[in-house]
């Protein structure tokens, strides 16, 4: 079974994911698209658990996947280059990747430090594109059409209605960035704030 779902918190993500697993489903991978892949399972006992982590290279990669294998999780999905890693304990023993409250710590640091690279990337990107182009304010500057709207009757219709979904696009994707640069800055002072409470 396959599951598309775009989340801006981890904790959530997880939630859903252990959700998916109680009613039968284990996670088997998540593409770059949001795309998860399930597989049924009737061992609804185990857990899953996300670590947010970035490696140098391949074998530091490698070194860390042994590292949690060694205590019986199982590497589920996340590759050297993504920003989460996905495990799964099969027994359930231990219900935590985080030995101490240090490391739980550090999980969070390091999610504040995603999110916030997120939010300044996009904020950024908003910003250049918003000061230099009228036609993500003004709906109209979006069509491209020449003389669109000097047209009448089936001509200004059919232009009108062909145009209309890529003007949309064009339009709404500096929004949809801020959007998204916004939810990103919100994670990153929920995950400062996380910090700030386990200090």
């Amino acid at each position: 079974m396959k599951k598309f779902k775009v989340f801006s918190n981890a904790q959530k993500e997880e939630q859903w994911l252990n959700y998916m697993l109680e009613k039968g489903w284990q996670l088997k991978s998540v593409n770059a698209f949001s795309v998860y892949t399930f597989v049924k399972t009737s061992i609804k006992e185990q857990i899953l658990r996300l670590d947010c982590q970035s490696f140098a290279s391949e074998q530091k990669f490698q070194e860390y996947k042994a590292f949690f294998e060694d205590f019986g999780w199982m590497h589920v999905s996340g590759s050297r280059f993504s920003t989460l890693q996905y495990w799964l304990n099969p027994t359930n023993k231990d219900d935590s990747l985080f030995s101490d409250h240090s490391s739980l710590n550090q999980y969070y640091q390091r999610l504040s430090k995603i999110y916030g690279a997120y939010a300044c990337f996009a904020l950024f990107i908003t910003f250049c594109v918003l000061q230099n182009s009228t036609q993500f304010i003004n709906l109209k500057e979006a069509y491209y059409t020449p003389g669109l709207w000097n047209k009448n009757g089936f001509d200004f219709w059919s232009a009108f209605l062909f145009e209309t979904p890529f003007a949309i696009t064009r339009f709404g994707s500096p929004w949809l960035m801020l959007i998204f640069g916004l939810i990103s800055l919100n994670m990153y002072f929920k995950y400062k704030r996380e910090i700030t409470k386990s200090i």
